[in-house]
């Protein structure tokens, strides 16, 4: 069971926006997977977790950073990012409907992933009902606009010139230009300002606008939870580090890989 998603017209801190079908279905929600090439614990957890989706007929809402990289589409005809695809594609014929935003690692995934897999790509923010509560899904990075160096970086990066030509790299070429990448970002990440990579309070209350009562994201790799201009923030941690995500179902809860919900309360970021 595959989830349409639809264009609103409406940009937020410049993420498309984007209406994807909602339902009563459960729902399970995971953000920075960073699923690596060599697989691994992560890899496990995400089976578990997508066979229990199509199992119940759930929806899967993945919000960006699937993978620790992805540039060409020949990744997915090899290793570790063929196997993502098949266990994604299994979950969706076994009833699942799921979507993937993308994130700052993924952001070049394309049709190709909805050709393998039959899931929706959404090239943005998603609005949907969480719990009979109507919110605003987004990765998380344009949240963090403290971040300015990151933030001019993203426009670069993103043109659809430079785009295109990443997206046509062959396999051994892009993993070199992804690990210095990455390698660069980690040195960024622990030399500079840790504030500055948090989202601020104007950036969701901005996102707050999109007609939506909660904002739910990932991207900071911590599990917070808070209120905010009269709505509430829901933040996902990073799944690779422990394998805790959000369900909803009647309501929204942090739980564990296995779906059982978490007992220590989620406590709001720093300064909001």
């Amino acid at each position: 069971m595959s989830l349409a998603s639809q264009t609103t017209g409406m940009t937020v801190l410049g993420t498309e926006i984007f209406d994807v079908d909602g339902d009563n279905r459960p729902t399970v929600l995971l953000s920075d997977l960073h699923v690596p090439e060599g697989g691994g614990q992560v890899a496990r957890w995400l089976a578990t977790v997508l066979a229990n989706a199509g199992a119940r007929r759930a929806r899967v809402l993945v919000l960006g950073d699937l993978f620790d990289t992805y540039i060409t589409p020949a990744q997915l005809r090899a290793g570790i990012w063929k196997e993502t695809a098949a266990m994604f594609a299994g979950a969706v014929r076994a009833g699942a409907g799921i979507a993937v935003l993308h994130g700052n690692r993924d952001f070049l995934l394309g049709d190709e992933w909805t050709r393998a897999t039959g899931a929706v790509v959404v090239r943005g923010g998603m609005r949907i009902r969480l719990a009979g509560v109507r919110a605003l899904l987004l990765h998380g990075d344009e949240l963090c606009q403290d971040d300015v160096p990151y933030q001019r970086a993203k426009k670069w990066l993103r043109r659809p010139l430079l785009r295109a030509i990443a997206r046509r790299l062959p396999l051994w070429l892009a993993l070199r230009v992804a690990a210095r990448a990455r390698q660069r970002s980690r040195q960024v990440i622990q030399q500079g300002d840790q504030a500055r990579f948090l989202p601020t309070a104007a950036a969701i209350q901005l996102a707050l606008q999109a007609e939506v009562e909660w904002v739910v994201f990932g991207h900071i790799h911590r599990r917070a939870r808070g209120l905010c201009a009269g709505g509430a923030y829901w933040v996902l941690p990073a799944f690779d580090e422990e394998g805790v995500h959000l369900q909803a179902g009647q309501e929204l809860s942090y739980v564990d890989v296995h779906g059982a919900p978490l007992m220590a309360p989620a406590g709001p970021l720093p300064g909001l």
